[in-house]
């Protein structure tokens, strides 16, 4: 197969194509500079710029497709999947329940996909697991904590590792699922959950809840733009005003094995975790 990974040099998008790797497939990884792309040995880099909605002319098989955080408007995703056949498979990174919220940006370009005829896969995942190392790694090496307004929320907590590769059996047609949501039903607010990676990790980390105007103040003051607190904030503080989401058991039923505890993802990335606890923390 000639599979197409957008996001290549992400988290998610790095996982895909290991997990990916060494079945025979053909791999080109989407990114804006090919380059000077990074990538593995055996994957070709291609020029995808989803912002413009342009890619490259050619067909492929199955495409991971993936919405990069500032883009919430669809129309470069449909002018970007014009060009392929509607045989093509998409598989795009969605967000979990983004099926009952039309208003979420994933939700209009699910829309798009179906109504553009599309094979598709809608990979709807719960909480990474990775933003601990990613969107909440400044505050972690500034001042050993978790800042946000998330009051006691629960939160499903899933790795980047388990999502891509319920993607790779979505794109090779291991399943042939519509959709897949990837979450264990394990809920846990960001007290436990920090208490579980430094058990683990051999951190110490803790949880301090903001307030929403303290939560602002601070974000702007680090030169958080209002588009990423926007994200931050539908992650971390409008969620404790709906209901929680329940978890099916679709991603198990892909794997054939249950998801990674944090526990588990701590003590694979007990490395990263414990340099961001070796900063010169101040409160």
């Amino acid at each position: 197969m000639d599979i197409l990974v957008t996001g290549a040099t992400g988290n998610v998008g790095r996982a895909v194509l290991t997990a990916l790797a060494g079945q025979g497939h053909r791999l080109f990884a989407g990114v804006r500079d090919p380059a000077h792309a990074d990538l593995a040995e055996g994957v070709t880099p291609v020029h995808v710029d989803l912002a413009e909605g342009t890619g490259p002319q050619q067909a492929f098989d199955a495409i991971f497709l993936m919405r990069p955080p500032q883009i919430a408007d669809p129309a470069p995703f449909r002018r970007f999947l014009e060009a392929q056949r509607r045989a093509t498979r998409i598989v795009f990174l969605s967000v979990q329940g983004a099926e009952r919220r039309g208003y979420l940006p994933h939700a209009k370009i699910e829309a798009v996909i179906r109504d553009m005829g599309f094979a598709h896969c809608f990979v709807r995942p719960a909480y990474f697991m990775e933003n601990l190392l990613t969107t909440l790694a400044p505050e972690l090496k500034r001042a050993g904590r978790v800042y946000l307004p998330a009051g006691r929320l629960a939160l499903d907590w899933v790795s980047a590792r388990d999502i891509a590769q319920v993607i790779a059996a979505a794109l090779t047609g291991a399943t042939d699922r519509a959709s897949v949501t990837v979450a264990s039903g394990r809920r846990l607010g960001f007290t436990e959950a920090l208490a579980a990676v430094n058990r683990a990790a051999g951190t110490g980390f803790r949880y301090q809840p903001a307030s929403l105007p303290g939560y602002l103040r601070h974000a702007r003051a680090r030169g958080m733009g209002w588009g990423m607190i926007g994200v931050m904030l539908l992650l971390h503080f409008l969620p404790r005003f709906s209901r929680p989401e329940t978890a099916s058991g679709e991603a198990e039923a892909v794997l054939g094995r249950p998801l990674e505890t944090i526990e588990d993802w701590a003590g694979r990335n007990a490395g990263a975790l414990r340099a961001l606890a070796g900063a010169d923390a101040r409160a």
